[in-house]
């Protein structure tokens, strides 16, 4: 086995990552970060944004004037020093005038970025978990009287400083959601790193499945016992790319049930080994490519080895959704489509809900 690609970052980058600075007494700044929205609003659930003193802007809550009200707003507490909430509406007249064809209301919560050691630690934390498989929970106070409020746990540890109110929220959360959780005393929010793909396959659609999950954020690791195919230099959006017997699939990549894992070997016996292997996992998605016929002789096959239907059943099989995509780059786009739906499902956000049925596949 083989593995090459590029290298994972330090951790230390991004907007954590500034905060990290910031916080080791390199300046000041205010982190914006959507605590609850309602409605159709320009901006995702998890959106952030850092203004420093100095007038840089990291991230964004959704541009505009509508930004410009919340810039303004980050600017008084960072002057102050203490968070604060700060709620915005766009109703339609509104919406108009921001020249946006949206409305609803978002609450922003706003903290000072500074100086303090308990801060750079559970700034360093959460910089570490983006650029990780782990996940975690931030709890943050709104209430700032008694020193800062912010705390940060995963794996038992307790990073930062907050009371038992807030340390007993963020472990009763479950890591796996999204959404932020805001109760107007304290703010919830999962930590976690982009999703991780692995494509077992790196011929042509394979390699565009990659390409496509890479840009829609995904970690992506490519997977093929060829080495023609498992070059990184012709893959150069992958993260990790294996060469291996796909008959090790389940040694050579290690998954957890936020895993995604989309398999498009050369052929339904090779598909057949991998989905043998991962079927009976708990994975956030398992996709296997091909025509409903492939997909029929691939389960005839895996059931003569001994693989429950119910497994089966499990495994989006044909992939992708059902929008009649030909080329690889249409097939690409239809897989992580469904991929995205999975994803925001769980979440609960809007345009994420899975249809009674299911997910519509490609024929």
């Amino acid at each position: 086995m083989q593995a090459s690609g590029t290298q994972a970052p330090n951790g230390l980058d991004g907007l954590f990552g500034a905060c990290v600075r910031l916080a080791s007494g390199e300046g000041r700044g205010a982190l914006t970060t959507v605590a609850r929205r309602r409605g159709s609003l320009p901006m995702s659930a998890t959106a952030k944004m850092l203004v420093t003193e100095q007038g840089a802007r990291l991230g964004t809550v959704g541009g505009g004037c509508l930004e410009a009200e919340i810039i303004a707003r980050a600017r008084e507490v960072l002057a102050q020093g203490t968070p604060a909430i700060s709620e915005h509406t766009l109703n339609a007249a509104a919406a108009g005038d921001y020249g946006l064809t949206c409305g609803g209301t978002a609450v922003m919560f706003i903290e000072p970025v500074f100086p303090d050691a308990h801060l750079a630690a559970v700034y360093t934390g959460c910089a570490r978990l983006m650029h990780g498989d782990e996940r975690g929970i931030l709890a943050t106070g709104i209430d700032w009287s008694g020193g800062t409020a912010k705390l940060l746990v995963h794996s038992g540890v307790q990073v930062g400083r907050g009371d038992a109110r807030m340390a007993s929220a963020a472990l009763a959360l479950d890591p796996r959601g999204e959404e932020p959780r805001f109760d107007g005393d304290v703010l919830l929010e999962t930590i976690a790193g982009r999703p991780r793909l692995v494509v077992f396959g790196g011929g042509h659609v394979g390699a565009r499945v990659a390409e496509a999950a890479a840009f829609a954020g995904w970690r992506v690791t490519i997977v093929d016992d060829r080495p023609e195919f498992s070059d990184a230099t012709r893959v150069p959006f992958a993260e990790q790319v294996i060469t291996a017997d796909y008959r090790d699939a389940a040694s050579v990549v290690s998954f957890d049930a936020d895993s995604y894992v989309v398999v498009a070997t050369r052929g339904h016996e090779h598909d057949a080994i991998v989905v043998d292997q991962l079927a009976r996992r708990e994975l956030r998605y398992l996709g296997m490519l091909g025509s409903r016929r492939k997909v029929a002789l691939t389960w005839t096959l895996l059931e003569s080895w001994g693989v429950d239907r119910t497994a089966l059943d499990r495994v989006h099989a044909p992939v992708g959704l059902a929008i009649g995509a030909d080329t690889p780059e249409e097939i690409a786009v239809s897989v992580v489509a469904e991929m995205i739906a999975a994803r925001r499902a769980r979440s609960g956000r809007r345009g994420g809900t899975i249809p009674p049925g299911g997910l519509k596949r490609s024929p």
